[in-house]
Order: C-alpha cells, then sequence, then structure tokens
C-alpha cells in the first residue's frame, strides 16, 4: 500500500525533482514506489526519462537550468501545489531562498538560507567542526595564491586542492580536485582554478584505500528528531582518488561510531532538517575517521539505501507535508550495489595492478544491486547498457 497522506490519498501531492546524475532517478523510484508522482524539470541523464516513474510536467517547455530561474519558474506553474526535492547543491540552495509565498505553494524539508551556508562555505564549516570536536583532514583557506607559500611543502603531508563550488568545479574541469605535489604544481593548478572564477580551499588527502571511505547517511524531522541513520563503505572508486564510489557495501552503525557520534553532534547541534549525507575516511595512519565532506540534500544513492530499508525521500516527503515520519533503526546489512559502467573501470585496474583477482571481481559482482538496472523500472538500465554499447563501437571502428 503507498504511504501518503489521508488528505491526498485519491491521488498523492506530486513531487518536483531538482537535480541530475542518478540521484534523481533513485529519488523518483523512491517516491514512485509509494504511489507517488515524480516530475523531474531539470537537465537528467537520457537513461533516466525511460523511467516509469519519469514524467515532465505539462506547460514547462523548457528545461530548468538556472537555480537563481526558480522562483520565476514555479510563480509560471499552473500546478497548484507541489513537494520541492532537491538533488544537488545548488538547487538546495535555491529551495532554501525561496520567498514564503512560494516556500507555502511549494513545501520542501531542507535546512534554511543560515544553516546550509555553515555547510557550504569552507571557512565556516572550519568553524563549525571546531565548535562541535569533529575531527577532519588539515584544510586551509587560500586567500590568494601568496597562501599557498605559508605551507611547508617538505613536510611529507599530501595536499590538494579543494573547490568551494564542487559542482561547478566539476563541470569546468571534470573532476572533483586537483592532486598537488609542490609550491610549483600548487600555484599553477591555482592559476587554472582562478582563472575560471572559482575558489578553493588546500587540504591534507588522508592516507589509506578507497575501501576506508565510510558514509553516514540519515534524516531529520522539522521537530529536530534524527529519524535514521544509514552506514555504507566503499568499496572502489572510479576514477582514482576523487572520482565516485562505484561500489558500496552497507555495514552496521557500530562499526562507524565515531562517525556516527560526530554527525549527531553535527546536525543535532545546529537546527539541521532534511536528508544528509556526510563522508568520513578512516585514516590508515591513527585509525581516527576524518570528516571529508558533508551533502545537505539528497545523495547518489538513495535507491540503494531504499533497498536496505532506508527511504529517505519519502520521509522528506512527509515531513514537508507536515506529516508524522516514522522512525527507521533498523536496515540490511551486507548488501552490496555497484554502479556496473564505473565499477568495471575500476576493477579492471586493480586486476590488472595485481589487487584484485578475477574471482574476487566477479564474486562482489555476483549478488550486487545494479544503480541504473532494476527489474520492477528495467528500460534505464537497458537504455544505458545500449548507449554503452554503441560507445564502445565506436571506439572500435570508428
Amino acid at each position: 500500500m503507498p504511504i501518503v497522506p489521508d488528505e491526498f490519498a485519491q491521488g498523492a501531492l506530486p513531487v518536483i525533482a531538482l537535480g541530475g546524475y542518478i540521484t534523481v532517478l533513485g529519488a523518483i523510484r523512491c517516491l514512485g514506489g509509494e504511489g507517488i508522482r515524480s516530475y523531474c524539470v531539470t537537465q537528467v541523464e537520457p537513461y533516466i526519462a525511460y523511467s516509469r516513474y519519469y514524467h515532465k510536467l505539462s506547460g514547462a517547455h523548457e528545461v530548468l537550468r538556472d537555480p537563481d530561474e526558480l522562483p520565476n519558474f514555479l510563480e509560471g506553474l499552473s500546478l497548484p501545489k507541489a513537494v520541492l526535492l532537491p538533488c544537488a547543491d545548488d538547487w538546495v540552495l535555491a529551495v532554501a531562498k525561496l520567498p514564503s509565498e512560494l516556500s507555502r505553494r511549494f513545501p520542501s524539508s531542507a535546512p534554511g538560507v543560515a544553516v546550509l551556508e555553515q555547510f557550504l562555505d569552507k571557512a565556516k564549516l572550519e568553524r563549525l567542526l571546531d565548535r562541535f570536536e569533529v575531527q577532519r583532514p588539515q584544510t586551509r583557506p587560500l586567500a590568494g595564491r601568496e597562501s599557498l607559500r605559508e605551507v611547508d611543502w617538505d613536510e611529507g603531508t599530501s595536499w590538494f586542492l579543494k573547490p568551494v563550488d564542487s559542482q561547478k568545479f566539476r563541470r569546468r574541469f571534470g573532476v572533483k580536485a586537483f592532486r598537488v605535489a609542490s609550491l610549483a604544481d600548487a600555484e599553477a593548478r591555482w592559476n587554472e582554478i582562478h582563472a575560471a572564477g572559482l575558489e578553493t580551499v588546500l587540504q591534507e588527502y588522508v592516507a589509506g584505500p578507497a575501501s576506508n571511505h565510510f558514509f553516514v547517511d540519515g534524516f531529520v524531522d522539522q521537530n529536530g528528531e534524527i529519524k535514521t541513520l544509514f552506514a555504507r563503505r566503499r568499496l572502489r572508486i572510479h576514477p582514482p582518488d576523487f572520482g565516485d564510489s562505484s561500489a558500496l557495501l552497507s555495514v552496521p552503525l557500530e562499526e562507524v561510531a565515531p562517525a556516527v557520534n560526530a554527525c549527531r553532534r553535527l546536525v543535532g547541534g545546529v537546527g539541521f532538517r532534511g536528508i544528509f549525507s556526510v563522508e568520513f575516511k578512516r585514516d590508515a595512519k591513527d585509525g581516527a575517521f576524518k570528516l571529508i565532506e558533508v551533502n545537505t540534500r539528497a545523495w547518489a544513492n538513495v535507491g540503494f539505501a531504499q533497498s536496505c530499508g532506508v527511504n529517505t525521500p519519502l520521509m522528506a516527503y512527509r515531513d514537508a507535508l507536515g506529516v508524522p515520519v516514522e522512525s527507521v533503526q533498523q536496515y540490511a546489512i551486507g548488501r552490496r550495489f555497484c554502479f556496473f559502467p564505473a565499477d568495471f573501470s575500476a576493477c579492471r585496474r586493480l586486476h590488472r595492478s595485481g589487487q584484485l583477482s578475477l574471482k574476487q571481481w566477479l564474486s562482489s559482482w555476483s549478488n550486487a544491486e545494479a544503480s541504473v538496472f532494476r527489474w520492477s523500472d528495467p528500460l534505464p538500465g537497458v537504455r544505458q547498457g545500449l548507449q554503452l554499447g554503441v560507445s564502445a563501437l565506436k571506439k572500435l571502428f570508428v
């Protein structure tokens, strides 16, 4: 039975999903399986449009590309009311900045602007982590290129340049960050970033393999109560160092207790509301869980969490409408999740370097859930498979 508010039982209030990539696909599947219709109004990958849960909004002829245009876009809709579900940083900030009359018409379960800025602004985040005594890598804000000269480049610390605005940075450079090995290297990269009109910070690279990365995801309702926590471990990553998780494993909260405690202090202490995902890396040098990143919205693998029993988009939907959100304390442990195209590249790299045997490779795939293909919603996976097949053939014959 679909879980929707009684007043919408004959036709649940729809959702407008804002964002792209696989996050939107996971979110609309989480909601569509509960009988809630989702509209996608922003640019998405072609295969997402093949989902049985994908719907275009009648009257919205243009794709909404700029978060700054959200107020005008919503004002022009004939749709009387809908819940907003932001699936990217720039969209969650745009939703938080909506004027009150639009927020009433298009409610959401998201933090306010002041809370958001504490997480999105790297300098404010540093102060926040200090306040709640959360361990993290050494991080140095850069007032200018001259700040790089204050670093002791010979002390043995590995550094990388991390963007203040991750999405703009990735759209411009195609990567999440730049590793830098010397002052000259750092200055050259800083010049590139500055020329693109972007800001960056210098951060220590935490020692350890991809499998030392852990994520604590969850949801906080409008009363400030953490309704669920879900932990997952990264098994593989592609591209190396600063790519996305290509394979994941659900793990018990007890395995990442220090990270869970840090999350509780952080989201509980600032009046946070909504979906969150916090990335940690266990330092190979001292075993400490160090906070790497905080996402204040739906994350890329919400579909994986839902398959394990934690449906955060549904929680956000109910909370946006003022409906009580049931607490979820248990979830499936030991479930695997793969983004197979990227994981093929990751596994091949590890196999060639002798770090992964063919038997281990096949075993890790044998019981893994696919990120795009689902038997209950197969066409996105079929479309993606055809797309990848055509690309492979072009490389062979063109």
